[in-house]
């Protein structure tokens, strides 16, 4: 059983399943081999990011805003791009799951996004707050292929290498990491890897337990947590919720879910925030077109540069990045980017509501580029 090999190994059973081809390899050849992977995923993330967040711009962007658009955000994610190298984690290769399902639910192709988003959500859990989503769009073929495709994929340990008696891989995944995470019977996980104060933790989680001693004020910890994650879901919810249903807002939705992704999960680590890629990319591609809140924007995505990368950089040395992490510098980075959002999905509202948009971001409703 994993967890009893290895407490540290919190990840889903399918994701051990999928590195099986690495246990034959010398040790030179598989970080050869992963290196590669992580380089292609990579790529492939900030080009799908691309592709999503300039796919449904009123007006083309030429070669030279291509550019522009390319180079900032490569300087708004270049440090989170290297944390997967120096961590050698595979967040890389979830986001491309993740921005392929986008990908092709923005293409009208639900079976195939349904499937992205749940090979996503099998290697790493937090993916799966993509369902509601598509349930609540009435995504229902890309909500069914997601559901079968996750059974299939979560299960496929157990199926082909069932442990002999006892619970399987999957159920005790859930029982010891899954389950305690989310305050299931947390005395049950021999590993609780989200507990207490750490710097490293950069989640809405992490925060509130840097400010509250979770070991002894537990009641008000959970109370502050409560608040703050309750908060965070009804903002991103009422985005999400009055976000029209449209090919066009897809960019924004899966944009806001990767933000919550990182704010909800019980632990979120420096190389998990490559998956601003997409919210930065798409914020950066808009904010081409903007000409009502265009400076909000800049401003908005100066002050997420500087509390993301800049706060924790060598340039400003060791002391001043440890005292950032303390203060959730990356958090505060992150919820910034909301704001912004929600300009954004304001005027997309008010453009629906009158028949002359002045906001050549967004086309009208039903227009095809």
């Amino acid at each position: 059983m994993l967890q009893v090999c290895d407490q540290g190994f919190t990840y889903p059973p399918f994701f051990a399943f999928v590195m099986l081809p690495f246990v034959p390899m010398p040790l030179w050849l598989r970080d050869l081999v992963w290196y590669g992977v992580t380089l292609g995923a990579t790529i492939g993330a900030f080009k799908l990011s691309e592709t999503i967040a300039v796919k449904w711009l009123a007006a083309p962007l030429e070669r030279a805003d291509l550019f522009w658009l390319r180079l900032f955000a490569l300087l708004l994610s270049a440090k989170l791009i290297l944390a997967v190298f120096e961590n050698q984690a595979y967040d890389a290769l979830v986001l491309v799951g993740v921005l392929l399902g986008l990908a092709a639910l923005s293409q009208n192709r639900p079976l195939a996004a349904g499937a992205g988003l749940a090979l996503a959500a099998a290697l790493k859990a937090t993916p799966l707050i993509f369902l509601p989503y598509l349930l609540w769009k009435r995504y229902f073929a890309a909500a069914a292929a997601f559901v079968l495709v996750y059974a299939l994929a979560s299960l496929l340990p157990d199926l082909l290498f069932a442990p002999a008696g006892g619970p399987g891989y999957f159920s005790t995944w859930l029982g010891e990491v899954a389950g305690p995470a989310l305050g299931i019977n947390p005395a049950g996980a021999p590993f609780a890897f989200w507990d207490g104060a750490n710097i490293l933790n950069h989640s809405l989680r992490g925060a509130v337990a840097l400010n509250v001693d979770e070991a002894h004020h537990r009641g008000l910890f959970e109370a502050a947590l409560a608040s703050a994650d309750g908060c965070f879901m009804v903002v991103v919810g009422t985005l999400l919720a009055v976000s029209a249903r449209r090919l066009q807002s897809i960019a924004i939705d899966g944009s806001l879910l990767l933000i919550a992704m990182l704010m909800l999960s019980p632990m979120t680590s420096r190389s998990h925030y490559v998956e601003l890629l997409l919210p930065y990319m798409t914020l950066l591609a808009l904010n081409w077109r903007d000409q009502r809140t265009g400076r909000l924007g800049r401003a908005v995505l100066l002050i997420s540069f500087a509390l993301v990368t800049l706060a924790g950089n060598d340039a400003v040395g060791e002391a001043f990045t440890v005292w950032a992490y303390r203060h959730s510098a990356m958090v505060l980075g992150t919820l910034v980017l909301l704001i912004y959002f929600a300009a954004l999905v304001i005027e997309q509202l008010r453009q629906e509501q009158f028949a002359a948009p002045r906001y050549a971001a967004f086309p009208r409703h039903g227009a095809a580029r």
